[in-house]
């Protein structure tokens, strides 16, 4: 993988009732973005896959950002993304994802308005370590939530992919570069 810093902090937005978000192109970002209260409405594999597809068409096939790496659960999801030249889209594009799954989601359990999504966090990675640490922290956590007892054989993460390319280079990242004291926010 190739990690190149992009320093030119230009566009930055304080929200009122959230938190700041930096926009920079060609950027990595790690998002993470949880349910409000921690209800738990991807529960299966189909909401799960409902809320992957949609992550994917916001991202990568409307906005052309590049995944890097995912990892969805019952209630939060992380991704890994360079931004390419759409970063001040970000948080449409989460708008949509959000209000989408939301919908489709209420729609599945007959509940009319329910609020699903609470609220996302980005930040900019900055540091080729803290992108591998994050890289790994996202692989890591179906394991981490018990899901499964090895990540690979977790259907909603990016890591059964790169291991199936390369085992022995994601048992270097791994050990190179340690994710547990990596700060995310979880629900």
């Amino acid at each position: 993988m190739l990690f190149d810093i992009n320093k030119n902090f230009k566009e930055f937005t304080n929200y009122k009732h959230s938190p700041a978000h930096l926009f920079l192109n060609n950027a990595y970002y790690i998002i993470t973005a949880h349910t409000l209260k921690n209800i738990r409405p991807f529960y299966d594999d189909e909401r799960k896959q409902i809320l992957l597809d949609s992550i994917f068409m916001n991202f990568i096939n409307r906005n052309d950002w590049k995944m890097i790496a995912y990892f969805v659960a019952d209630n939060h999801y992380h991704l890994l993304m360079n931004s390419k030249n759409n970063a001040g889209k970000l948080s449409k594009i989460i708008a949509d994802i959000h209000r989408f799954t939301a919908i489709t989601i209420n729609k599945m359990d007959n509940i009319n308005g329910r609020q699903v999504w609470y609220q996302y966090w980005d930040t900019v990675i900055t540091s080729e370590n803290s992108f591998y640490a994050r890289f790994n922290y996202i692989h890591y956590n179906p394991v981490k939530h018990e899901y499964v007892t090895k990540s690979e054989d977790y259907k909603f993460c990016s890591y059964k992919d790169y291991f199936e390319k390369d085992e022995n280079e994601m048992l270097f990242i791994k050990k190179k570069y340690p994710f547990d004291k990596v700060k995310v926010r979880e629900p």
